[in-house]
């Protein structure tokens, strides 16, 4: 008889292991991570940001305002609470792998029935029925279902952790921009305040000409019309500035107030952020947002395990030891005491198609963090191209509009000569400053857009950050 009942035990246990095997058969994952692309765009090889990319403009200030935005910023400070929601979580679900201990004691006043099992000296009188006792569970996790939610957990930890890094590289590169633009507005006003004393000049010089009949009112028109224009620029970028100020007032948690009275930008050099030797392997571990998106991916491959272990049957073994009794003075007495233990087995039979549906639903979101990653990847690639290919380009415009203002500070140098040769008026000399003025102003747009590309850039490449993951895994990886 003991034989069969094994016999039959490892049959039954047989079935209902078969039975979950079935029950996903058919379902799976259909996404594969992509290899990643080749850039494709030739250009001078550079080395990766450093972690604080942005102390390389060498501007105190500047310096100071990261560090605040660093510590007081809101968006930073949420994502924090949601590492410590993440770390909770994995917490929660690390317990499940231990033994459930728990302590009961309970007291209820009642009637006791006449009809009942009841001892007869107690039918139909009233008394208390007491229970003190410790319960305790254990899940044997024979399918590995605790493992895989406890590594889901732990993934959902490191998804936050460098969600965090990206808010914080986004932060400090829309922060540093605007920096360098406010850079800009002032260099600009500099030259337009320069531009409208030359204009002043030629205007009175027109005057004069005009009262010797050597010029015409249209022309001192003109001249004023396009002083007008200058004035007007330059109400422009002070505009621009103070937006400017205020935006970074905000971003930095400064207030609007502090935000105004921001000294002038000191910004030093920024050389263009070129390509490391190792981009296409290591842009992966590079940057935050692509790195969160990896560890998604794991996540979701540990809740497809989870979800798999539904279908199979789930061993628990429960014990309790305590005091039971009719009456709170019998309570502690030997004849009270109580023990049991005992193993419950829960299997899934029969729910409407629940489980299947969940399993399906799990593939499907590990299919869709996957296509993300993808898109991810190649968003990141054509980005980094992008603005390697302006980057390169920018230069090249940059150089042009150099060599303008040389040819130009030439033709003054010319038109100088022969004022003091009497042989042309002044007037020449001025309006090659005029052009020389304009010609500086595309030189200083280039130059800073040079170094808004090279922020971007360092943005693209990940802005310092850099995984745990050792050098050459993500190659094995990929």
């Amino acid at each position: 008889m003991k034989r069969t009942a094994i016999q039959l035990s490892v049959l039954t246990l047989s079935i209902l292991l078969f039975s979950g095997c079935t029950g996903y058969k058919g379902l799976n994952t259909e996404s594969e991570m992509e290899k990643i692309p080749l850039v494709g765009v030739e250009t001078q090889k550079g080395d990766w940001p450093d972690e604080k990319w942005w102390e390389r403009l060498n501007d105190p200030q500047l310096n100071a305002l990261v560090e605040d935005a660093l510590a007081g910023n809101p968006s930073l400070s949420e994502a924090q609470a949601r590492i410590r929601q993440a770390q909770a979580a994995a917490g929660i679900a690390d317990s499940e792998n231990s033994v459930q201990v728990n302590g009961e004691a309970a007291s209820t006043y009642q009637r006791f029935p006449r009809h009942e099992t009841y001892p007869a000296a107690h039918a139909g009188r009233k008394d208390t029925v007491n229970r003190l006792q410790i319960t305790a569970g254990y899940d044997f996790d024979l399918w590995g279902k605790n493992k895989a939610e406890y590594e889901a957990a732990l993934g959902g930890v490191r998804v936050a952790e460098v969600d965090k890094e990206a808010a914080k590289l986004t932060l400090v590169s829309a922060l540093v921009l605007d920096y360098v633009r406010l850079d800009n507005a002032y260099r600009n006003e500099d030259l337009k305040k320069e531009m409208l004393g030359k204009y002043a000049q030629i205007i009175d010089l027109q005057r004069k000409r005009y009262g010797a009949g050597l010029d015409s009112e249209g022309n001192i028109k003109m001249t004023e019309s396009a002083m007008h224009s200058v004035s007007a620029d330059i109400k422009k970028l002070q505009e621009e500035q103070t937006l400017l100020k205020i935006s970074l007032g905000a971003m930095t948690g400064i207030g609007t107030e502090r935000g105004l009275k921001l000294n002038r930008p000191a910004l030093g050099e920024y050389a263009f952020a070129y390509l490391p030797e190792d981009l296409p392997a290591e842009l992966v571990g590079r940057r935050p947002d692509i790195a969160a998106q990896k560890w998604r991916i794991e996540t979701m491959q540990q809740r497809i395990k989870s979800a798999k272990t539904e279908f199979y049957p789930n061993v628990n073994l429960n014990a309790f030891a305590g005091f039971r009794s009719i009456g709170l003075e019998n309570l502690l007495r030997t004849g009270s005491g109580t023990f049991g233990v005992g193993p419950a087995v829960t299997l899934p039979i029969f729910n409407g198609g629940a489980l299947r549906s969940n399993f399906a639903m799990k593939n499907a979101e590990y299919d869709e963090a996957v296509e993300r990653y993808n898109t991810l990847i190649l968003d990141a690639v054509q980005e980094v191209a992008d603005l390697a290919v302006s980057g390169k380009e920018n230069m090249k415009q940059l150089e042009d509009r150099q060599n303008a203002v040389g040819s130009l500070t030439n033709a003054k140098r010319l038109s100088d000569l022969n004022y003091k040769s009497g042989i042309a008026s002044a007037l020449p000399a001025l309006n090659t400053e005029i052009d020389i003025l304009n010609a500086k102003s595309a030189v200083i747009a280039l130059k800073s857009r040079q170094t808004e590309l090279a922020v971007s850039m360092t943005r693209a490449l990940g802005g310092g950050f850099e995984t745990a993951v050792k050098k050459g895994e993500e190659k094995n990886d990929e």
